[in-house]
This record gives C-alpha cells, structure tokens and sequence, in this order.
C-alpha cells in the first residue's frame, strides 16, 4: 500500500507541471496591448554591405512607407539612426509597429524631428536555441553598423545609432559593441526588450556558454558594474561607461524569458514594462514588438534625445547624462526623497487674485467636478505636526493640467479673507503617476511631520488644480500611518487557506500598506483579492503597486477599472540575495483604494501562479532529474545479482524506477554533497544550491513521474505496437521495392553493426541529432524483436511443459532421482524463469534505450536548425551533437554486436560510476544542459568497455560436475556448456 502511495505521488507531480504549463500558455493575466496600425503599406528596402559575400543568408533592410520609399532607394538619410536586431526565430519585419509610429510621428511634426529605421535580417535562424549562429550574427551586425555609419558618413554626418535588440537580438547587441573599435564610435546606446542578459535561458550547447563567456569578460574589463547601489571603483573611466544601456523586461505574461532575467548588473536602468507610464501592464514575448502603448513610449523616449545636426539633419545627443535622464522620465518613476531649492524653477507662483483659495479641516474628502472648473483653485492642507492622526498626507488628482501642481510654503499672506502665500516650493518630486488607462492621474503620499522637521517654517501643503473644462477630481487623505499598515507573513507551502485582513474598510480610506515577510523565492506567490463591497455610485478603480527591496527596476503596478472585484499576484521576480537573507526586509504592497468605496480585502496563497512560475523558471532543469533517476535505477537493475552468484540477472526497470530509496537518496545526499564542494575553491560551483528545496522535489517527482509513465508506455509500445513499428519503419526508409525494405528491416535485426556504421555515416554527412533520432528508431525494432522472440520462446516452453505433462509423466518415473538431479542443478545454473534470458535482454537495453532517447531529445534543437538550413548546406557546420552522437552510436554499435547483457564480473563498479555520473548530472547539469550529452557518453562508454574487457563470471559447482557421473555424466557436462554459452550471449 505505502509502495502504490508512493507511485501516486510522481504522477501527480506530473498533472501539476501539466496543469502549471497551461496556465502559462493564457491563463495568467489578461492581454490588454492595443494593436498597432499603419496607414500605409510597409516598404522593406534592402540595403547593400560590405562584406556581404561572407554572409548571403543575411541582410540589412530600411523601413519606408508610401512616398518615403523612394527617398530610401536613393539612400537619403536625415533622421536618427536606429538599428533594429531581432531575437532567435525574429524576422526584421517586426521592426514595422516600432517604425511605423516612428514615421507617423515625424510626418506629423513637419519632418523636422524624425527617425530612421533599420532591421537586420538574420534568417530567422533560432540562435536561442542553436548557439552555433551566434558568431556569424554577431560578425553580420558589426557590418551593419559600420555601414550605416557609412550612409550617413557619405553627407558629412557622423550620426551615432541607437540599437534596439529583442530577446537574443539584445545579447547580439551586446556583443557587437564589446568588440571595441570602430564599432563603439557608432553606438550611442543600447535597448534590449525582453532579453535574457547576464544569463541565458538555457545553455543547450557550448556555444552559448562561451558566447555568454567572452561578452562577460570584454564588459567587466570595460564597463563599470553596479554593486549594492555604488558603482565599482575604477582609476579611470572604463571605454563602455559613455554609452546608454537600457534593459526592459515584459513581466509575468513573459514565459520565454522570464523577468528575473531581463535586468543586467551592467545596465544604467532597467525597467519592466507593468512599470513603465502610460504602459502599466504585462506582454508576453512577441507581443512587446507590436503593443501600442509600449511601442508609443518607446518612440517618444528616443524622439526625446533627437537633436538637430545642420541642414535639416538630425542625430542622438551623445550627453550621457542627458540620455540617462529621458530614460528615467520615460521608462521609469521619477521620484526624489528630498528636495532641495536651488533656483526659481523649484518654486511656484501664485497669483491670488486669478486663484480661490479654500482650506478644508477634515482629514479625508473626495470632489468631484464634472463639467470642470472656471477658476484655479489652490486647496491648502494644514500640516499639523506632533499629532500621529495627521502625519501622512495621500494626495490623488485626475487631469489636473498643472506640472508643478502640488506645494508647500508658509501661509502668512492674507488675501481677502483667506490665508496664502505668493510663492511656494514646489513638490512634484515626491509625485508619482498613477496608472489610468482613461485619464491622467498623478498621486503622492507625503510624511507631513519629515517636511515639518526640514522646513519648520511651512504650514500648509497647496494642491493646485488650474481652469479646467475636463471633468477634474481629487481626493485627500490624512492618516496615522500605524492604522492603515498590515503586516503578514508568507504562509506554509502546504497552506491555502484564505485570510481575511480588511473586512470593511472606511469609504474615506484611500491608502492602506501591506508589508509581506518571509517571502524569498521566486515560486513564492499570494493571491491578493479586493472586493468593493459598496460603492456610492461611482465605478470602483484599484491601484496595487509591489516594491520589492531587493529588486531594483521591478516594482510592479497592477490597476483594474470599473471591477467590484480583482485579484492581484504577489511574487518576489528574483530570488532574495545571500546578504539580505538575514535582514527581515519585507515586501511593500501599496493599495491605493476610490474613496466612496467599500472594500474587503482577503489573501491566500496561490497553488495556481506558484506552479506556473515553477514550470516556467525550473522546466529546464527537469531533464537532468530524469537522467540522474534513470541512472540510479538501471544501478539497481545491475545490483540484483549477488557477486558470488554464477549467473548474472537484470532486475526490472519500472521496480527500480517505483522503489523510494534511489529517489531518497538524491534529495538527501545531493544538498549536503553540494554544501561540500563548495569549500573546495578548485572545484566549479555546483547549480543545485541556486534551486530551493521545495522546487527540487517537485522536479525529482516530476521526472520519476514522467519516466514511470512512458516507461509503461514504452512497454506497451513494444507488447502491442511491435508490427505498427516495423510498418513505420519501413515507411521512413521509403524504398519503392517491398523486397528491398523487407531485406533492410532483416538487417537490422541480423547485422545492427552495418546499421551503426550507416548511423554513424548519417551524423558525420547530416547532423549527429538526426542519427540519434533514426539510432532511437533502429533501437526500438530491435527491442520490439527481442519481445517477439521472447513472446514464442514463452508459448513453445509453455507448450513443452504441457506436453510433458500428458504424455511424458512415465518417461518421468523411470528417471528417478537422476532426472531430479539435473533439474537441480538446472535451477541452480539459471533463473526461475525458464524464457528469461530474451526478457534480461529488454531489462538490460531498456535504460540505455530512454538515454538515447533523452540524448536525442536533447539535440532537437541542432534537427532543427539542420533542417532549416538544408538549402545552404548539407552538412550542419558546426554540430555540438556530432561528438556525443559518434560516441553513443560507436558504443551501440559494440552493445548491439555483442548480444548484451554477459554474463561478466564488474557489474558492481560499473553501478558506482552510475551513481557518480547521476549526482554530476544534478550538481552540474541542470543550467548547463549541454553537459548531459557528455555524461550520457560516458555511461555508455564505460558499459561497452566494461562489456568487452570484464572477465566471465566462475560457476559455483564446476568440481562437482566433474566427480557426479553416475551414467549421464556427459550429457550434462554438454548441456550446462549449452546454458553456459546462452549466459554469455544474452
């Protein structure tokens, strides 16, 4: 029963990682990106580049509409330059949306301030998957820059470029303006959207790792590297620091590339899209080239650093301070702590007489003025210091068209009956935007009693609201900061249940804070819900900003209109730092609530988003579970024989696979190995320390789930689908002649070594994935043979013993005790089972069977690309599948020969390097992917080699066989020869 529990347990890890990718795929949050149109049809005008004969699969593309075009084919060039790089699959169509507004805008404002758009085609190879392509595109790019340069060289212009990369396109980008030289001359900055920066998705192969190797290297010798907020100390300033490097992010509907991956340690800001004004929401990866609203402020953050250069021509400024400053005020919140009078330009002024000026004693109000205002009116707040019911101040305005709209002075001035003053400092660094889809709203939240200490001559704050015929409301909210602050802690990975934390807010509450601790993963997640209860009739709107400590650039804003009920996700993007673990920092959760309304808020933990986020950040490190698991059971097949036992047996896979100490065993040991390692500096940093224990149990389940269930699979594949397979097969050889095929398929059962060598052939003229691929196929006949010999030496011993039974009990008697004898030692020289050398056979070859089939798996992406490519070349140049598949295909070639499993001794050496290889695979493999092609190399190297060189094994009982020879002393010396030589072939 505990054993049948404990297989129940895998397979609903699986159901879970199942259920995780499917929330993924469109059911975490709403698209709510407008589309982006055009008015014209798009004009694509290939340009040409030196340099272009090395490269025929790329090119270089400018954007043109309408009559633009043929300013394009006459290369005349006037706006600034910006170069887009798309990412692995991206076609340099997807420049359109960005371009297309671009020129939009600039027609608009008379040509005067415009853009001009570039795109590289790069074949829409997948260099995210397939690293080999990554050189060559970087190479393309550096060409592409400089002939740009070159364009705007030709009229006297040196136009520095802005290059804009999406997913890999921003690593490439990356990469170009690392090499030094001519090319840092020419890029003024960087933007990447959506990129994985300082680590990749996954490293599938070696190239992406010394890819990623060599950018890391050149950036850190030449750009300065931001650390706990203070830049590192250099004695000089680094070649890299004058350039702009921007990353941006798009969140949690992002389930390519995560969010945790989208910042880098070098960038001057990062921002996520949910953050950024006027975008305020989440895109998944393709959908950030062509969302409107993020598309919209892309434009108007680079239009803001165009500057003229002479002759109605127009370039990027190159002041670094100034670019940095656009980004803040476009892509991020501007927000200051203190503020600091230097000039006129902090103060406001005011003039009485044009002004109403209305003081209201009550701590919390709302107006609303639909029809608008005909006269500004200055609300004054008093500051009421020492008294704790009236040091926060919320201030919310919606279309206010002031910039300078709130402040603060001494109200000593008296006009008419009313207190003012004429000239206030302004305070609209402490104002952020609020996130509105429908109007402008702008909100602060000020400490009264701070402003009071470090200006103790002021008495009122001033909410100023000008003339108006657009509806204008604004509300205000004085409070103790204690009565409106929450304070939770994460719940129990196994708890569930929902809270109640607010169970009727106060229609003039408008603030309430909620601080969140012991949340430090990133699978971590609450389901914050917000029910308006009652609403004075009005449309109840919810604001939720998340600021997370240790997470600069990834506070999240979250606001639903219009709703009586809304549910916010609440997850740290990146895993909480070493230095901060021991710091009880908690997360900030702002909400910001419609006054009139009613609200109720509750929290629960969320099983739904935390197993998305689980299968979307930790879904590559489950092959390696699966080849550690399978390792450690084909261990335990091969310890079934005891080392004085003459004849060596093979357990089962699915017993192995379903016992729970091989499982235990790897959770136990392998964060204790790692913790041990790590005290040896010689030796790399192993992976699973990087993985929370919560995650890697759910991964070993998940894996032993998914071997269990195709392990069955595959039984039944082999049991029922024998013949289907060899009908399959045939067809995949597609030869026209039946006897052909017939004679083919008769090969592979009669000479599998001439089948190696074609296999072997294949990976060396094609690619090594696509000979593991047919290795696989070739494997299963042979597997579905071995179960069809097996299944006829079963009925005819079946039969024999039926047989027996009828008509040979008299031949039975008259042998006597000497009949008994040899079935004695019969039992005592073979297995129980009389047919189970064909089954050893299958028990022996099944667990090498799921390793090339995970091999082959895991060089998909290299099929992929070779079959993408076939009509530039044959061959796929360079291959990173070709050494693991030429090895694993040599050593199938030997296995297959030998008839597998002898009967040899070393069985139990063989077994502990299993164990080794399977703890390598989940200390070290679990990032690096590639690495597993290499350890599954190695298995199989050491089972062939073990298979050939290791001694027979010595029967017990051979002296006895030659003194007992009473009459059929012979024959039973021939036939124990006969079981002998079966041993050692099967």
């Amino acid at each position: 029963m505990i054993l049948r529990l404990f297989i129940l347990l895998p397979v609903f890890a699986v159901v879970l990682f199942l259920y995780g990718a499917i929330v993924n795929i469109g059911y975490l949050e709403e698209n709510r990106c407008r589309m982006t149109y055009m008015f014209e049809h798009p004009q694509y005008t290939r340009l040409p580049v030196q340099g272009n004969e090395r490269f025929p699969k790329y090119g270089l593309y400018a954007y043109s509409e309408g009559s633009l075009t043929q300013r394009v084919q006459q290369r005349v060039f006037t706006g600034a330059p910006v170069l887009f790089v798309p990412g692995s699959g991206g076609s340099y169509r997807q420049v359109r949306s960005l371009a297309s507004v671009a020129l939009r805008k600039g027609l608009d404002n008379g040509w005067q301030t415009h853009l001009d758009y570039f795109s590289v085609d790069l074949n829409e190879e997948l260099s995210g998957v397939y690293g080999g392509y990554l050189q060559d595109q970087t190479d393309f790019l550096e060409l592409c820059v400089q002939e740009i340069a070159r364009l705007y060289g030709s009229r006297g212009r040196t136009s520095r470029i802005f290059i804009v990369g999406h997913s890999v396109g921003g690593k490439l980008a990356q990469a170009v303006v690392g090499r030094q030289g001519s090319v840092v001359r020419h890029v003024t900055g960087i933007i990447t959207i959506s990129a994985p920066v300082d680590k990749p998705v996954a490293l599938l192969d070696h190239y992406h790792q010394s890819f990623y190797d060599r950018i890391e290297q050149t950036w850190r010798a030449n750009r300065s590297v931001l650390v706990e907020g203070e830049a590192k100390s250099t004695t000089g300033k680094m070649p890299l620091d004058g350039m702009l490097f921007v990353t941006v992010g798009g969140g949690i509907r992002d389930m390519i590339v995560h969010d945790g991956l989208t910042s880098s340690r070098y960038a001057d800001l990062h921002a996520m899209t949910h953050n950024i004004p006027n975008v305020w929401l989440s895109v998944d990866h393709l959908c950030a080239m062509w969302c409107l609203q993020f598309v919209l402020v892309m434009n108007r953050f680079l239009f803001s650093m165009v500057i003229p250069q002479g002759r109605g021509s127009y370039g990027f400024t190159e002041e670094k301070h100034i670019q940095r400053e656009k980004a803040v005020r476009f892509l991020a919140q501007p927000f200051a702590g203190t503020n600091v009078v230097d000039d006129d330009t902090a103060f406001v002024h005011h003039h009485p007489e044009q002004e109403d000026w209305i003081e209201d004693i009550r701590r919390s109000y709302t107006e609303r003025h639909r029809a608008g205002m005909d006269r500004t009116r200055v609300q004054m707040i008093r500051i009421v210091p020492d008294k704790p019911a009236h040091r926060f101040l919320r201030v919310e305005v919606i279309n206010s068209e002031q910039d300078d709209w709130l402040s603060a002075c001494a109200a000593i001035e008296v006009y008419g009956n009313s207190r003012m003053c004429q000239r206030a400092v302004s305070l609209v660094n402490y104002t952020l935007p609020v996130p509105s889809s429908k109007f402008d709203r702008f909100g602060v939240l000020l400490d009264t009693h701070q402003l009071k200490r470090w200006n103790p001559s002021w008495t009122h704050v001033l909410v100023k609201i000008p003339r108006s015929f657009k509806p204008v409301q604004f509300s205000v909210d004085v409070f103790n900061p204690s009565t409106r602050e929450i304070n939770l802690t994460m719940p129990h990975w196994l708890d569930y249940r929902g809270h109640t934390i607010l169970q009727d807010a106060s229609p003039d509450d408008s603030f309430y804070r909620i601080n969140v601790r012991g949340m430090k993963h990133t699978y971590q997640t609450i389901a914050l819900d917000l029910m308006a209860v009652t609403c004075d009739g009005i449309k109840g709107t919810v604001v939720v900003k998340v600021h997370v400590p240790w997470a600069n650039g990834y506070d999240r804003y979250a606001f639903h209109e219009e709703l009586n009920q809304t549910t916010v996700y609440i997850y740290p993007p990146t895993e909480k730092p070493p230095s901060h673990n021991d710091e009880d920092v908690p997360i900030q959760i702002d909400v910001y609530l419609t006054p009139g309304c009613r609200y109720r808020i509750r929290y629960a933990q969320s099983l739904r988003v935390g197993i998305a986020r689980i299968v979307q950040q930790y879904l590559v490190l489950l092959p390696a579970h699966c080849i550690a698991l399978v390792l450690l059971a084909f261990k335990d097949q091969l310890t079934q024989t005891a080392p004085d036992d003459p004849v060596f047996v093979v357990g089962k896979l699915r017993s192995s696979l379903t016992k729970p100490g091989p499982l235990m065993m790897l959770l136990a040991t392998s964060s204790l190995i790692a913790k041990f390692l790590t005290l040896f500096k010689s030796i790399p940093p192993v992976e699973i320390l990087s993985t929370p224990l919560v995650v890697s149990v759910l991964l070993h389940l998940a894996a032993l789930g998914v071997l269990v269930i195709a392990t069955l699979g595959l039984w039944g594949a082999i049991a029922f689908c024998a013949n289907f397979a060899h009908k399959i097969i045939l067809r995949l050889i597609a030869l026209p002649i039946p006897v052909m095929s017939s004679t083919f398929l008769s090969c592979i059962h009669k000479f599998p070594l001439a089948i190696a060598v074609l296999l072997v052939a294949i990976a060396l003229t094609a690619c090594g994935g696509v000979s593991l691929l047919c290795a696989a196929a070739v494997y299963f006949v042979l597997l579905s043979k071995a179960y069809e010999d097996y299944l006829e030496n079963f009925v005819f011993h079946t039969a024999r013993r039926i047989a027996t039974r009828l008509f040979g009990a008299a031949r039975e008697r008259t042998e006597g005790e000497q009949g008994s004898s040899r079935q004695r030692l019969r039992r005592r020289r073979r297995p129980e089972n009389e047919t189970g050398d064909e089954l050893m056979v299958i028990n022996f070859h099944l667990p090498l069977f799921f390793l090339v089939i995970m091999l082959a798996l895991l060089n998909v992406p290299s099929v992929i690309t070779w079959a993408k490519n076939y009509h530039y070349a044959n061959t796929l140049l360079p291959d990173p599948s070709l050494v693991p598949a030429l090895l694993v295909l040599v050593c199938l070639a030997v296995l297959w020969q030998l008839n597998t499993p002898r009967n040899v001794r070393g069985y139990e050496l063989l077994a502990a390097l299993l164990v080794i290889v399977a703890y390598v695979s989940v200390l070290y493999c679990q990032l690096h992917v590639y690495r597993l092609n290499f350890a599954i190399g190695i298995v199989f190297l050491a089972i062939t080699v073990h298979q050939i060189i290791a001694p027979k094994r010595r029967e017990v009982g051979e002296e006895h066989e030659g003194e007992d020879g009473k009459g059929d002393g012979n024959a039973e010396e021939g036939e124990h020869e006969q079981i002998e030589n079966k041993r050692d072939n099967n």
